[in-house]
């Protein structure tokens, strides 16, 4: 196994197999369950994975995987030594893929993300209410968590089609905020109050807030209008169009869309950020360049580019400055997204 699954000594208490145990298998059986437990123990060890989570992350039932892990197992013991044994090599594979994937460029000052930080700060400032609705892979998600990293009282949750109802959406922000109430009726109120005394002009950012249904955007604007909260919308275009079923849903259409300070949607220089990221990924080579202005003008802009090198990278054993053009083209081939 590689050294980065031993590393780090088991905490769980290993007790010697049972008599049984020991004269029901064979002796290269019983070996193999010492070498395989020990590891498996080390490796729940260095992730804090429980009893219970290992036995569901390698397949076998918790009775199961209770036996064998305490060597008292009568059944047929090469079965379960086998399915560790994959889910151990199935680990290695993954930690060795993830070691070599190159990292990204992180964070960058492009001009999409000043634009993000300026309309984040202006919310946080007039405690005001803005939608951030640039095409996809503009980096608003990376540029949200920045903000959040270097401003204080910055609350940031992300919304999942399965999150999208009043319940779902304040039940994801309670646990952001680790609120707790027993009272469901108490939620928004607490949720609010907390907010509101984590430090004047907090903020709350949704992200992926397209999938907030308008009952849920109603709500959120409750934040910002009794409690003085800045509160961002981020997503797609479906963002806007949510806003505008909400507005159909109260009394008066103003009362929604009046309210938002700003509306980011227009995009403040696509080709420019799209050769600063490929700077920053350290591609020089005309011939590359070239191609991969061809795939970040296209819709998914940074992250089109960002896979692609990243495959390319994985493909070759290569950094991203010694990639050519046919690596790229290839990994981009192999992704099977659309032509350039």
């Amino acid at each position: 196994m590689l050294d980065i699954l031993n590393a780090i000594p088991a905490t769980w208490d290993l007790p010697m197999p049972a008599e049984k145990f020991v004269a029901k298998h064979s002796a290269t059986e019983v070996q193999t369950w010492e070498r395989l437990r020990q590891t498996v123990a080390t490796v729940a060890a260095k992730h804090n994975w429980t009893k219970a989570d290992t036995g569901r992350r390698i397949g076998i039932a918790e009775s199961t995987f209770s036996q064998w892990l305490s060597g008292t197992l009568l059944g047929v013991l090469d079965n379960q030594n086998s399915q560790v044994g994959r889910f151990l090599e199935a680990l290695e594979e993954s930690a060795a893929v993830t070691a070599a994937m190159p990292d990204g460029p992180g964070f960058l000052r492009t001009l999409a993300a000043v634009e993000i930080h300026n309309t984040l700060l202006l919310a946080q400032t007039m405690t005001g209410f803005v939608t951030i609705t640039l095409s996809a892979g503009r980096g608003k998600t990376t540029a949200c968590r920045h903000y959040q990293r270097i401003k204080p009282h910055v609350h940031m949750v992300t919304l999942n089609p399965k999150v999208k109802s009043v319940h779902g959406v304040m039940s994801l922000l309670a646990r952001t905020l680790e609120v707790r109430v027993f009272n469901p009726a108490d939620l928004v109120g607490t949720i609010g109050e907390k907010l509101a005394k984590a430090g004047n002009r907090a903020l709350l950012i949704i992200d992926e807030a397209q999938h907030a249904d308008p009952e849920s955007v109603n709500q959120l604007r409750y934040f910002s209008d009794n409690y003085g909260v800045g509160l961002a919308l981020v997503g797609n275009e479906e963002v806007r169009k949510r806003m505008t079923q909400a507005a159909h849903q109260t009394n008066s259409r103003d009362q929604i869309l009046s309210r938002i300070d700003k509306n980011l949607k227009r995009d403040p220089g696509r080709e420019a950020d799209v050769k600063s990221f490929i700077e920053a990924w350290d591609i020089t080579d005309a011939a590359c360049v070239k191609f991969l202005l061809g795939v970040g003008m296209k819709g998914g802009a940074l992250r089109q580019i960002d896979r692609t090198i990243k495959m390319a990278c994985l493909a070759t054993q290569k950094p991203a400055r010694d990639l050519e053009r046919k690596h790229l083209e290839a990994a981009w081939n192999n992704r099977e997204v659309e032509d350039v």
